[in-house]
């Protein structure tokens, strides 16, 4: 998975409220630790204030932000995307026996955490890898991002290896738009998946 920026300020302002749990959580366990008399020595304090950071910012980047809850309360304005999407692509140009204008199934893998993104597109001919991206969530979300395509090897002669970039906006469980690829192929079409 590679690092995805995003319009939201939240990325900024939560952090902070992470330390401060951290901080409270670290003062809590000390307070205990004499209470019940416990001395741990310092050179073995795995519950400091730095290791309950590491813990709740992991909890918060791989499980709470995507509870329904949380984003009612607007702590997170980021949707979650992962999971399966399945669709079709259709493409500007010929590509092996599909004229131009003929769909062609798609399916997206996404997985995706508050901080990480990682795209996998694949039709019968090819597979790419999303290598970079950006998303918007003020106003109408939307998914912009560049990725790496490589035919299989049973794939049309005119088909080769690629760059591109996609641009996809969330209507519900679709993510709808357009792509180009690089200049070798210099092709555009659209892209319409739903979350399975």
């Amino acid at each position: 998975m590679h690092a995805y920026s995003t319009d939201s300020t939240e990325r900024r302002t939560i952090p902070f409220f992470v330390a401060l749990a951290a901080v409270g959580a670290a003062i809590g366990v000390a307070a205990l630790l004499k209470l019940l008399h416990l001395e741990v020595p310092g050179w073995l304090s795995p519950l400091d204030t730095m290791t309950f950071y590491g813990l709740f910012y992991w909890l918060f980047d791989r499980v709470i932000w995507k509870w329904p809850w949380v984003h009612r309360a607007g702590v997170t304005r980021v949707p979650n995307l992962a999971g399966t999407w399945r669709g079709h692509v259709t493409t500007t140009r010929m590509v092996g026996a599909a004229a131009a204008g003929t769909p062609t199934p798609i399916t997206f893998t996404i997985r995706h955490t508050w901080t990480e993104l990682a795209i996998t597109a694949r039709t019968d001919q090819s597979s790419s890898q999303s290598l970079s991206a950006h998303m918007v969530v003020s106003g109408d979300c939307s998914l912009s991002y560049e990725y790496a395509n490589e035919p299989f090897a049973g794939s049309p002669d005119t088909m080769h290896a690629h760059r591109g970039s996609a641009h996809l906006t969330l209507h519900g469980n679709v993510l709808r738009g357009e792509y180009y690829s690089g200049r070798d192929r210099q092709n555009i079409g659209t892209i319409e998946v739903t979350r399975a």
